[in-house]
């Protein structure tokens, strides 16, 4: 059983802004700068010493004397010691940060030494800034602390430019610059210094959120790859196997944005998804590893990851294919829904952009169906295994539906998939849908009402008469008139002599010739109220 890890979500809050320490589930994310930091300043002091002396030969003559020197010679070895405390483990992640705060003070009072060692005419117009602004920037965003520290951190940052200019008076004997040029000078720092505050609470903040979404279960979430109407789909890493997997989601804004009854809609049908896919045991239906609900009211369920691209994306992007590539695709979905057929399950939504070809180890061209979401079970008896629509609505994708969905009737079986599978092999076969309609409205009374033109008709490529004559029986209005079962539909699709076989060695090549570096998710299932279509008839 897996482990699902909530506890951490329900406790982590935003810092307060007296807080002194962070929350524990942050503290290693807010760490990862640190590193960054120590080279940006041992690399940043190295090349513009450099610069300086190279463009300003003239400043070199102020470097000659002994308080230059220890300056720059201590920003190196602060700079690589820091590093090297990193490395060591020595200190806690809170001692790390609080020790880089130090750090960023001491590196602006050097910057404050080093710059006023060539302030020599007090009354010299000041140009630009300190590179103390720039320093203060980085540490914001790469350092992030609890806001009392960071505070603390911000104003003695301001104090500490005019510290070094102050001993810069000590050891060099100039005169002391007037008010005005010195705020010139310390005035953009206090500045910084209030939008290095915001910046670090807000990168604070940031890392609460992202924490709250990255524990699902005993995966990690790494990077998001869809996002619908309903949810989002997440790339994610297994804690402890080698395995990455995709986790569909619903966040709690998405309900709580919905009516009382949309979202008991949406809770009922990501939750019926989930039930039924894991119920189902065919390699041709995407499997699942585990579902549940963190107590931030994020519903999630993890399903395998598949390298591979719906067929709605395949015949948009390369044109209608191969009949030989149709039929093998034809029979791995007819498994999956033989299979749920038997246990009584309608999917109700069968469509290209839900049949994902995937490459699965060394199998190239496996067809896997996806979301079953509209799922409609044959027992009407039982209030737990009905269909979660709105009253008075007919569910599905119109370009797609079966007559008998499209009129509203509750005695549906799974001879209306198979007619949607027909739409489908339609499409793939000539690149365009069975109807052409302005609305979704006009797409449903055509399936009710239109014939459907054979498939010779619209598309110049050859397509074999007994394939085509299948397709069409699978369109027929009456479901009496279609083939009747999955079975029937693969055994009549495995008898046909004028289809050549799709071998694997063509698959293969077609893979790596078109999409070798393919690795792509199935897709979101549509926002649900764009799949309510249309009223039942009366």
């Amino acid at each position: 059983m897996m482990r699902i890890q909530r506890d951490t979500n329900d406790e982590l809050q935003r810092p307060a802004p007296w807080a002194l320490s962070l929350p524990p589930q942050i503290l290693e994310r807010a760490t990862d700068g640190l590193c960054w930091i120590s080279l940006i300043c041992a690399v940043s002091c190295a090349l513009l010493t450099v610069v300086q002396h190279v463009l300003q030969p003239e400043y070199a003559a102020a470097w000659r004397h002994p308080l230059l020197r220890v300056a720059s010679a201590a920003t190196l070895v602060l700079s690589f010691g820091f590093l090297a405390v990193q490395r060591s483990g020595w200190l806690s992640k809170q001692a790390l940060l609080d020790l880089g705060m130090v750090f960023q003070v001491t590196i602006v009072f050097v910057l404050g030494i080093i710059e006023g060692a060539v302030c020599s005419d007090p009354n010299a117009v000041v140009v630009g800034t300190s590179n103390a602004a720039v320093w203060m920037m980085v540490c914001g965003r790469l350092m992030p602390n609890a806001p009392l520290k960071a505070a603390c951190a911000s104003g003695l940052c301001v104090l500490a430019w005019p510290l070094g200019y102050w001993l810069d008076l000590r050891a060099f004997g100039y005169p002391m610059m007037p008010w005005t040029r010195l705020l010139v000078w310390v005035v953009p720092l206090a500045i910084v210094a209030v939008w290095m505050y915001f910046l670090n609470n807000r990168i604070i903040a940031f890392f609460v959120d992202q924490q709250r979404a990255e524990d699902i279960g005993s995966y990690t979430l790494t990077n998001q790859i869809g996002k619908g109407g309903m949810g989002e789909v997440w790339r994610a890493k297994h804690k402890t196997l080698a395995r990455d997997a995709a986790v569909k989601l619903i966040r709690p804004e998405v309900l709580n944005s919905s009516s009382g009854r949309m979202e008991q809609l949406l809770r009922r049908r990501f939750e019926r998804e989930a039930q039924v896919t894991a119920s189902l045991r065919s390699p041709h239906t995407v499997a699942l590893y585990d579902f549940g609900q963190s107590k931030d009211g994020t519903f999630y369920y993890v399903m395998e990851l598949l390298e591979g691209v719906d067929l709605q994306s395949l015949v948009d992007r390369f044109g209608p294919m191969d009949p030989a590539r149709v039929v093998y695709i034809l029979r791995q979905v007819a498994q999956s829904l033989e299979e749920a057929h038997r246990a009584g399950l309608v999917h109700r939504d069968i469509k290209p952009r839900n049949i994902l070809l995937a490459k699965l180890g060394l199998e190239y061209d496996f067809a896997k169906v996806l979301d079953f979401g509209l799922v409609k079970a044959l027992h009407p008896a039982d209030p737990e295994r009905t269909l979660t629509t709105m009253d008075g609505a007919t569910t599905g994708t119109p370009a797609y539906l079966s007559p008998e969905v499209a009129m509203g009737r509750r005695d549906i079986d799974g001879r209306a998939d198979l007619y949607s599978l027909g739409c489908t092999a339609y499409f793939l076969l000539t690149g365009q849908l069975v109807f052409d309609a302005p609305s979704p409205t006009a797409l449903a009374i055509a399936h009710v009402q239109t014939a459907p033109r054979p498939m010779s008709e619209r598309c110049e490529l050859p397509i074999p008469a007994a394939l085509e004559a299948i397709v069409m029986r699978l369109i027929q209005k009456d479901p009496e008139r279609r083939i009747q079962s999955a079975r029937e539909l693969s055994v009549s699709l495995r008898r046909l002599t004028d289809v050549p076989v799709w071998l694997p060695e063509r698959a293969e090549e077609w893979w790596e010739t078109n999409l070798p570096d393919l690795a792509v998710l199935a897709p979101l299932p549509e926002d649900i109220t764009t799949e309510v279509m249309a009223q039942p008839a009366a």
